[in-house]
């Protein structure tokens, strides 16, 4: 499985996140004990994202947007 780079790396906190399998690693690591609304959905398209089923690019923004 290539692991696609986002055009612009996420922020986050102190760290930058360049692609879907990194946000996964984050929110694993960082995120794990948050159970909203906006990062299950995020976590949720970030998988079908690494399994090339949903847009890296929406991935990006969701992440983005549970952030």
């Amino acid at each position: 499985m290539p692991i696609l780079l986002w055009d612009k790396p996420v922020i986050a906190g102190t760290h930058l996140v360049f692609s879907a399998f990194e946000a996964s690693q984050f929110i694993a690591e960082h995120g794990a004990h948050r159970t909203d609304l906006h990062r299950a959905v995020a976590d949720n398209c970030i998988q079908m994202a690494l399994d090339g089923r949903a847009s890296p690019d929406e991935a990006r923004e969701l992440f983005e947007a549970a952030l």
